[in-house]
């Protein structure tokens, strides 16, 4: 069935699959060198603009979940196009927002549009390719994972100096525009190959849970929380390099986009290492992170170096070995069962982004709340979420992955 696709087709599904998958990435990363202008403009603190970030999450995790388990019973077609309308609105919500509570419903609003593109075209994807176009679609899908968050720094910041904050938002409608309509184009494609809905889909669902459901948990967790890590940085960022240390939006973008590569080259290692244990390359990755904040935090709050460089070096090297271990936590997480693959990439997909709900949370709260220097808001949550998941890789030891 998969193998009838032109190749033409096959691209094109996989370009519309990949749009609707980080339309949350770009519309979260895209707009945080303007922290500081959007709380001028709705006359806030920029610790409330901070915590958009994790309100969008929560929702955006939310309906990952809630999307990913539906779909399995409804059209997917029909849940794409729904959430593509629904960030849509939410978007246009945020670009004409006039206060700082506006400006977030519209990110909330965002944020249950958004979550619908990943899992159910994850869930698709599965369903109408065969093993050899899957792998390809996750990993181009993978890689504007890691790129997109990194490029839409940057473009914010050359829309925004350039045409004004509510520029960028328009801009991220126009390419929720483009999404839409190569879901229309494609639509047709789709249904074609999908499969229909199976009527056992309950029952293998329900008997996976009732087996396998705390090794499960313990994965989602683990990952979740060094996921968290990564929106520690997103959100504190901005504060840190721009504030902190006084560099302009552009030096920001370029930083952040040198974190994302980190992330990518460690991607490409674990590739590398394809023959070495999954769970044992995601222990170690925790481990090796929660060294490196255990050193940091000696450094920073014992020793009191808190240079850019220092804790550049740290985020760097911390995003490595998280694009060692988020794979890692997915390819274990899929191994509880094929047959549920959809449920179990919508579980994972919702423990990442509750952990990085969490992380972006904890980092603007804590360092408004504490009156903290960024860095050491950064590296005291860094550790601790780390510290939590290796906590749980050591209980995951006993489980049967």
């Amino acid at each position: 069935m998969a193998s009838t696709f032109s190749r033409y087709n096959f691209y094109l599904v996989i370009g519309t699959f990949t749009l609707l998958s980080v339309l949350g990435q770009v519309s979260t990363s895209i707009y945080t060198p303007f922290f500081h202008d959007l709380a001028h403009n709705y006359d806030s603190h920029i610790s409330l603009i901070e915590k958009s970030v994790a309100i969008f999450l929560i929702a955006f995790s939310a309906s990952q979940l809630l999307s990913g388990i539906l779909c399995d019973y409804i059209s997917k077609r029909f849940f794409l196009l729904c959430g593509i309308l629904v960030f849509m609105g939410g978007t246009l919500l945020v670009a004409l927002a006039d206060s700082d509570n506006s400006f977030l419903f519209g990110r909330i609003v965002q944020g249950l549009g958004g979550g619908v593109g990943v899992s159910v075209s994850r869930g698709l994807s599965r369903q109408i390719f065969d093993e050899k176009q899957l792998s390809i679609s996750l990993s181009i899908t993978n890689m504007a994972f890691a790129i997109a968050p990194a490029i839409a720094p940057l473009l914010g910041t050359i829309i925004g100096e350039q045409l004004g904050v509510s520029a960028i938002f328009y801009f991220v409608l126009a390419i929720g525009g483009v999404a839409l309509l190569l879901l229309l184009v494609t639509s047709e494609t789709i249904s074609l190959h999908s499969p229909a809905i199976s009527p056992n889909v309950s029952e293998e669902t329900f008997r996976l849970i009732k087996k396998s459901s705390a090794p499960i948990i313990l994965v989602g967790v683990a990952s979740g929380l060094l996921y968290g890590i990564v929106f520690c940085f997103v959100t504190i960022a901005p504060s840190m390099i721009m504030d902190q240390h006084g560099l302009s939006k552009t030096l920001f973008s370029i930083y952040s986009l040198l974190a994302t590569l980190s992330f990518v080259a460690g991607s490409i290692l674990n590739i590398r290492l394809s023959k070495w244990s999954t769970l044992l390359k995601f222990r170690l990755s925790s481990v090796a992170i929660l060294s490196l904040s255990v050193l940091i935090s000696v450094l920073t709050f014992l020793l009191k170096f808190n240079g850019l460089v220092i804790m550049l070096g740290y985020s760097y090297a911390t995003f490595f070995f998280i694009g060692i271990a988020m794979p890692c936590s997915v390819t274990i997480m899929l191994r509880f069962s094929a047959k549920s693959a959809g449920f179990l990439a919508a579980l994972v997909g919702f423990f990442h982004l509750s952990g990085a709900a969490a992380g972006a949370y904890l980092v603007a709260y804590i360092g408004s709340t504490l009156l903290m220097l960024p860095a050491h808001t950064f590296v005291l949550i860094t550790t601790g979420l780390c510290l939590l998941s290796v906590t749980a890789c050591l209980f995951l030891k006993q489980a049967k992955t």
